[in-house]
């Protein structure tokens, strides 16, 4: 998908400035995965800076090695009326609102604080998405279904601890059982894994994977429908994300 998304917005963004806006938001997402919240929010800051490159190249034509104030180049951007409003008002207010100041102004996590990072990194995931799935709305050349696709698998919420390695979904971090088959059906929507698919990709053996998936049916934290796939719920998303969440 990388290589359509540069293809796209190469065309008109500077193809350098391209290339670090991609590579600052694949490192985000991959910190994420791995659960590495501080390294994901750390390189936030790097794509806001990239995403405000991208703009002002766009305004400008030229391009910046630094943005050396976000708040200041959202100011001037604010003001260049010849701007789409996307471009001048929701890209870099997102940008700020969602991502640099989340990631800048937590104060302290006091104790007994629940530890918000996670929620922090979850959100600027999202946000950068949303970003980049907007530059190639708006900017695309491609045929519509192919943008659309690319645009949606964007918006897919990030699931940390699951890669796609070689084609096969694996979680990389040691959870118990039940958790473990969570994130791999939250990964999967909105298709659903059947039992055969999650045999393959967790690492339990099949008593146990059965079991689990017993428990988390009486639960209600998944749910099998009448072609065989399973599905998280909304409880087993909330389930799942209070699991992951740090205390």
């Amino acid at each position: 998908m990388r290589e359509l998304i540069t293809q796209n917005l190469s065309k008109t963004i500077d193809p350098k400035v391209v290339d670090d806006l991609l590579s600052s938001y694949e490192r985000m997402v991959a910190k994420n995965k791995k659960g590495d919240i501080e390294g994901c929010l750390s390189i936030a800051g790097k794509f806001v800076e990239n995403a405000l490159r991208a703009i002002e190249f766009l305004r400008t034509g030229k391009t910046l090695s630094e943005i050396k104030s976000a708040i200041t180049t959202v100011k001037e951007i604010e003001k260049d009326q010849k701007l789409p409003e996307s471009i001048r008002l929701l890209i870099p207010r997102i940008s700020i609102a969602m991502i640099y100041d989340v990631r800048s102004k937590r104060g302290a996590v006091h104790v007994k604080e629940i530890d918000p990072r996670s929620i922090d990194a979850a959100l600027s995931v999202q946000a950068a998405s949303w970003i980049v799935a907007e530059f190639l709305r708006l900017f695309h050349s491609d045929q519509e279904v192919a943008i659309a696709e690319a645009m949606s698998t964007l918006m897919r919420v990030n699931i940390p601890f699951i890669e796609n390695l070689g084609g096969e979904r694996v979680v990389t971090a040691t959870v118990e059982c039940g958790v473990e088959l969570l994130l791999l059906l939250a990964e999967s929507q909105p298709n659903g894994l059947d039992r055969a698919a999650l045999g393959q990709s967790a690492k339990y053996s099949p008593s146990s994977i059965t079991t689990s998936l017993q428990r988390l049916e009486r639960k209600r934290l998944v749910h099998k429908t009448r072609d065989n796939k399973y599905h998280i719920t909304g409880p087993g998303e909330q389930y799942l994300a209070d699991q992951l969440t740090p205390s």
